[in-house]
């Protein structure tokens, strides 16, 4: 799933799904934001918040207005259809990276190979690194059989504290010595399962 699609032509956007996911995150406590401030608190141009607002606004989830940006109902529904949920960690044990962010992808396990896939998009993001585990029947695995909840128990309680699992669900943990890279790492993995 793309929340925004690459352009055929002319310059690529410079930014993505997450940026995207973030303002809509940003908005989705039903209050007016200014670009500015969006863009400020994203970490994207204000031209590329423009373009990010201006799609938003042509698929009626954002209502814009002289006194700010608001989200829509429909904008409301949509992201929270979205299959995900987000965590920031602050468990030493559980990842190498200074900053770590753990996300939720609902029912998606089908689709992890080795694990590497996703490493790979998180550090395409800009993250450091990132870490899979799939939730096989009531075990938590890290691809390809690495038994987290035998090995490394601390770490699996962790994770079962913090999200409501499922069997087939997955959490990818992106990390990063900055916290933005860690959570735009690990949600850029994310959305390559979507």
């Amino acid at each position: 799933m793309k929340l925004i699609e690459r352009p055929k032509y002319g310059p690529l956007y410079r930014f993505s799904d997450y940026h995207v996911y973030k303002t809509l995150s940003m908005l989705s406590d039903g209050r007016r934001k200014g670009r500015k401030q969006l863009s400020d608190r994203i970490g994207v141009g204000e031209g590329s918040m423009r373009t990010i607002i201006e799609y938003l606004r042509e698929e009626d989830l954002v209502d814009v207005k002289q006194t700010g940006i608001k989200i829509s109902k429909k904008g409301q529904e949509f992201f929270g259809k979205l299959p995900l949920q987000i965590y920031t960690l602050d468990s030493e044990d559980m990842t190498l990276g200074q900053s770590s962010v753990a996300v939720q992808v609902k029912g998606m396990g089908y689709k992890i190979k080795s694990g590497m896939e996703q490493r790979d998009q998180a550090i395409m993001a800009g993250a450091e690194g990132a870490t899979t585990v799939v939730v096989k029947g009531d075990k938590l695995i890290i691809p390809v059989d690495f038994d987290l909840d035998k090995d490394r128990p601390e770490a699996a309680g962790s994770i079962r504290r913090l999200f409501d699992l499922n069997d087939g669900d997955v959490i990818i943990i992106g990390t990063s010595a900055d916290l933005q890279r860690a959570e735009e790492g690990a949600l850029a993995a994310a959305f390559e399962l979507l």
